[in-house]
């Protein structure tokens, strides 16, 4: 479904569920109970509340506290404990606190340039590119070596997922088809052996069609996020119904590229 109420629509499971969410806790409009209300509204079949943490966020307790209490109330729909951190470096270092006690679930995201020295703003990473401090494959080797060793150090008994994948691509200057076949192989490669799915996110419109085609044939599953940080925008579909609810984004059994990929032999 786009933005109206009512139930999933069609896409089934796939839309039945929003992995990706904010409250007031973070920097989300709405509190929880108004996001989870949201979601009930909706019809959804489980709510992944996923606000945004640093290393030195202090306030895990409460806020884990207030997901179970939501989650106890929510009769049918399942509500998941989850947060939201970015990838640091190609080294796969996570800015989580050390103590995520009550935490289920991890949205590993690309907010800024995950490089070997650490996160650089996507314009410096622009500017490094225009000056010739970077390349671009170096800096899509980079940003792959850091999104597989992520899924890497996720904590144990913890699930995770890639969210707004590739989202930081554009606003550096750089183009998501050039990732590649061979890179985005090993993405997928870390997803199948993490268990980790891959978020068709509603807010930045990311990943491509022909990526998730790519993801898809290589056995990732793909999941739903609407990045919501007001209520209204919870399980509210529209790009991603286009990707996920059609099947538009799936892809034959040989698992060929998207369109703009290149092959392993380097031709289009």
């Amino acid at each position: 479904m786009t933005g109206g109420g009512g139930g999933p629509g069609p896409g089934g499971a796939a839309l039945s569920v929003d992995h990706h969410t904010h409250t007031s806790f973070s920097d989300g409009r709405d509190s929880l109970r108004e996001v989870v209300s949201a979601a009930e509204a909706r019809g959804l079949r489980a709510l992944y509340v996923t606000d945004h943490v640093r290393r030195d966020t202090d306030w895990l307790p409460s806020y884990t506290a207030a997901v179970r209490e939501a989650a106890d109330r929510a009769g049918r729909l399942t509500v998941v404990c989850g947060v939201e951190t970015k990838m640091l470096d190609t080294a796969g270092r996570l800015d989580v606190p050390d103590d995520l006690t009550g935490v289920t679930h991890l949205a590993i995201a690309d907010h800024r340039f995950p490089l070997p020295d650490g996160p650089s703003l996507p314009e410096e990473v622009a500017e490094m590119l225009a000056d010739g401090r970077l390349t671009s494959e170096a800096a899509l080797d980079a940003l792959t070596a850091a999104t597989t060793a992520a899924l890497h150090s996720v904590p144990a008994g913890r699930t995770a997922h890639l969210a707004h994948l590739f989202s930081v691509l554009p606003k550096s200057g750089l183009d998501e088809a050039a990732m590649g076949r061979a890179r985005l192989t090993r993405i997928a490669e870390a997803c199948r052996a993490t268990g980790s799915a891959v978020e068709v996110n509603e807010k930045w419109r990311c990943p491509s069609p022909g990526t998730v085609r790519v993801l898809r044939g290589l056995g990732v599953r793909m999941v739903a996020g609407s990045d919501a940080h007001t209520a209204a925008a919870v399980g509210a579909w529209a790009y991603v119904a286009e990707v996920l609810g059609d099947g538009s984004g799936e892809s034959g059994e040989s698992g060929e590229s998207g369109e703009g990929y290149e092959r392993e032999d380097g031709h289009r």
